[in-house]
């Protein structure tokens, strides 16, 4: 069994966003059916060719891959065949109407996840911060909203006042310029969250980032950084601060993170506030029309412009998706949500994931090369082995190069992508013509009206 390389030496104290001095937060409410069911219908329908398309496009690439293998000699290796055996899982992912691999739950908790680590503080208590370079873009960079900035585009924005890490860290990966690099630093004393994405530890000759995923003592430079209150509501205002948030949606990272602590009782955890998930293209109107539904709903502030689609039905940052009455597997057979919950026969990290998608849902608040959920990075997420042991299988010894939380996680997603529902996994629709269309995921009612509520 592994450790992780930088165990979080802190608990949290749950639930998060807990606000009890003011607007009720978004995150602890439970979901509630589309208003309307003709929407919801088309945004299901419509979500599902995305992912059907997404998935259609990375299978001809895999198929283009092993035939210049093929073409170069390399038939036989073990590169061709692993990626042989990728190519035949994924056309099984459209049998019977299925809409390929992309539209299968993972959650991430590696690679473009979420690490924690604790602010620094002196010998008297005090955090230190300190200046750290805003990393230019091609692309407007994110405003730091709440911190003092110096500087000009010539020269070079800093964030000022930004508080610093204790000790090593590593942002998220993978290693290089094709990581998000993001972390959260947490004031365990204020309960504030500072949101870091795009960090960097190492420079190259040119003295601009060399990516995430590698490990250093301090910030050289970011591509933001912003905090939220972890006591308070979760989300902006809208019509006052839009842009104050790491990501491109406005919210906080921790915000619907699955942590160690949602499953600190084991078999009998529940997880108590709703998750967070990201897909390929989301709803974008370069230019809102009144006859154009919006490109976000609260709790978001904000969205993800890269690939978007300008398409009424297809989901917007902030909207949340749920687990439907009954869940279809590729056969056609209907399952009982409510009865796989209780299903003892399953294992209890399944059932706990489920019943969160069931009774809160997921809000939609990133851009993603697939249907992803996040959980806590393994670098800094603690779990002993016992717990992972409890939440799976007692009976499976945990391997040697894994963490009890990497365990876990992957141990969930066999089943969301495979074991489930009669080993067709965790499937978000079909559609075929003789059974028509099958979504195990409805669309729930936006949260607008619970935001003009609070103010």
């Amino acid at each position: 069994m592994a450790t992780p390389e930088f165990p979080r030496p802190f608990q949290f104290d749950l639930p998060l966003f807990r606000n009890q001095c003011g607007p009720a937060s978004p995150w602890n409410q439970a979901i509630l059916a589309c208003k309307s069911a003709e929407i919801c219908e088309r945004q299901s329908r419509a979500t599902f060719d995305i992912f059907k398309k997404y998935s259609e496009t990375r299978l001809a690439a895999q198929r283009e891959d092993l035939q210049t293998m093929s073409d170069n000699g390399e038939e036989g290796t073990p590169d061709y065949l692993e990626l042989k055996d990728k190519i035949t899982k994924h056309e099984k992912k459209f049998e019977n109407g299925g809409g390929g691999n992309a539209q299968f739950p993972f959650v991430n908790h590696d690679d473009f996840s979420f690490p924690i680590f604790r602010v620094k503080r002196d010998a008297v208590g005090n955090v230190i911060t300190g200046e750290v370079n805003l990393q230019p873009y091609n692309i407007e960079s994110f405003p730091s909203a709440w911190f003092p900035r110096t500087g000009n585009k010539q020269s070079g924005f800093k964030a000022l006042d930004v508080p610093q890490p204790d000790g090593s860290f590593r942002p998220s990966g993978p290693q290089g310029k094709d990581s998000d690099g993001a972390m959260i630093l947490y004031d365990v004393q204020a309960k504030i969250e500072y949101d870091f994405w795009q960090v960097t530890t190492l420079l190259d000759a040119n003295g601009l980032s060399a990516g995430g995923g590698t490990v250093g003592d301090k910030i050289l430079a970011t591509g933001s950084v912003s905090r939220f209150d972890a006591a308070g509501v979760g989300a902006r205002h809208p019509e006052i601060d839009p842009n104050g948030s790491s990501r491109a949606t406005g919210l906080p990272y921790l915000g619907g993170l699955l942590l160690p602590e949602d499953l600190a009782d084991g078999i009998e955890s529940k997880i108590q506030h709703a998750l967070i998930f990201a897909m390929p293209r989301l709803r974008y109107f370069p230019e809102p029309l009144p006859a154009h539904p919006p490109n976000w709903v609260y709790p978001a502030t904000h969205t993800e412009f890269s690939n978007g689609i300008a398409d009424p039905d297809a989901l917007a940052a902030g909207q949340r998706i749920g687990l439907r009455d009954e869940l279809y597997d590729r056969d056609g057979t209907t399952h009982s949500t409510t009865d796989l919950i209780k299903d003892e026969n399953l294992p209890p990290i399944v059932r706990i994931f489920l019943d969160a998608l069931y009774n809160y849902g997921a809000f939609l608040v990133d851009g993603a090369g697939g249907f992803a959920f996040a959980a806590e990075d393994i670098h800094t997420a603690n779990l002993t082995a016992a717990q992972a042991k409890d939440l799976t299988d007692p009976a499976v010894d945990l391997e040697d190069n894994v963490t009890p939380w990497q365990h876990v996680m992957e141990f969930l997603n066999d089943y969301l992508y495979q074991k489930l529902l009669n080993e067709s996994g965790l499937a978000f629709a079909y559609l075929d013509d003789t059974n028509g269309f099958r979504p195990n995921f409805f669309i729930a009612e936006d949260l607008e009206s619970f935001y003009r509520e609070q103010i």
